[in-house]
């Protein structure tokens, strides 16, 4: 897991050596966003108001995005993020647990069609999760203190200021055939929105 996170890195650092060697028509205009932006991981797929807002109050995430490049770009995001967990000990009571975290995505970008309202794009690369604290931790239990993922998908930007994502993640903390089996919506999909600054 490591080998494959330290390569993944490797070929970042590569890709952000070329997004800031490249050449852009209008010196004037600078090749640098960020902004906030808010999140959740959908479990099931859906558009339903109710449905989100209940995902939403169990797992959310609030953090700041950086954006390097035009064309192809690097993007560093950083979230707090929360969900909440319900465990059961012999036969007593449900017991719930949120559990606090920090989300260090770094992904690289590749703006695929701009029609000046609208324009879309496809983007890649790892995350780290990194656990924080709980508020009921469970007895005799040591929850694991960091996840790396690989994410995968795309999105829009609207109006060039408002940006919407969606992604997959594949685990690197388990084997090929286990994150193959992760890539659908049962293991939940990354929704970030967020708005653009320069």
């Amino acid at each position: 897991m490591k080998k494959n996170l330290i390569l993944v890195l490797f070929a970042l650092l590569l890709i952000s050596g070329s997004v800031s060697s490249q050449n852009d028509d209008s010196k004037s205009k600078r090749n640098f966003w960020f902004g906030p932006k808010i999140g959740l991981d959908l479990a099931t797929p859906t558009i339903d108001q109710n449905s989100i807002k209940t995902q939403f109050d169990s797992n959310s995430q609030f953090g700041i995005f950086f954006q390097f490049g035009r064309v192809l770009y690097l993007q560093p995001e950083f979230y707090y993020a929360t969900h909440k967990e319900t465990y059961s000990v012999s036969s007593a009571a449900p017991i719930e647990t949120k559990v606090n975290t920090v989300k260090v995505p770094v992904m690289v970008g590749l703006r695929l069609l701009n029609l000046g309202i609208i324009s879309a794009h496809v983007m890649a690369g790892p995350q780290g999760s990194f656990f924080l604290n709980e508020s009921n931790p469970l007895p005799y239990f040591t929850r694991q203190k960091s996840n790396f993922d690989l994410q995968f998908g795309g999105g829009v930007d609207v109006l060039g200021f408002v940006t919407l994502d969606v992604r997959y993640s594949a685990n690197l903390n388990n084997s090929v055939d286990a994150n193959m089996q992760q890539l659908n919506w049962k293991n939940a999909v990354n929704v970030t929105l967020g708005i653009k600054f320069r």
